[in-house]
């Protein structure tokens, strides 16, 4: 029994180091997750080590904003190298914009779950109201509709000078 487990975890390893989902990964998490995990380090330090959120309330509106942008830029260098490695179909962009929009969307709902999960069970106070918790939400998406329209922009600049 214990050499056919050892067996079949070898395989199920060298298939995973030769898979197109291990380069996907790897590429991603080395070209694109430093931003979104930068905003969180500075959320939770700003949070947890000096009680920014209390002190300066205002300054949850660009962390919102902010984290809609980097998780938008995520997602879209996602999409890219999972279409480059073989994961998805070619890249065509109205079916990019479609998927990264929603995953941002998504992030931002479960991003809020998150908070109110917090409030209610350890106590923290980061959803003041229904009005603070649908601004949040609709900072996060409006954040990803920047980059999405500014990424366009400039990628469409870029290739008149091309």
């Amino acid at each position: 029994m214990g050499r056919i487990d050892l067996v079949w975890l070898r395989k199920w390893v060298n298939f995973m180091l030769r898979s197109k989902l291990l380069d996907w990964i790897r590429i991603t998490a080395g070209e694109a997750a430093w931003a979104p995990s930068l905003v969180f380090l500075v959320h939770a330090v700003a949070s947890l080590g000096f009680q920014a959120y209390q002190r300066f309330p205002p300054l949850d509106i660009p962390m919102h904003f902010l984290g809609g942008f980097v998780i938008c830029y995520f997602f879209h260098r996602s999409s890219v190298n999972a279409s480059a490695v073989g994961l998805l179909g070619p890249f065509h962009p109205v079916t990019h914009v479609v998927l990264v929009f929603s995953l941002v969307a998504t992030t931002t709902i479960f991003w809020e779950f998150a908070e109110f999960t917090s409030d209610r069970f350890f106590g923290t106070h980061a959803q003041v109201d229904l009005a603070d918790t649908l601004l949040d939400m609709f900072l996060g998406i409006f954040g990803g509709i920047v980059f999405l329209i500014s990424h366009h922009l400039l990628a469409r600049g870029g290739s008149r000078n091309a």
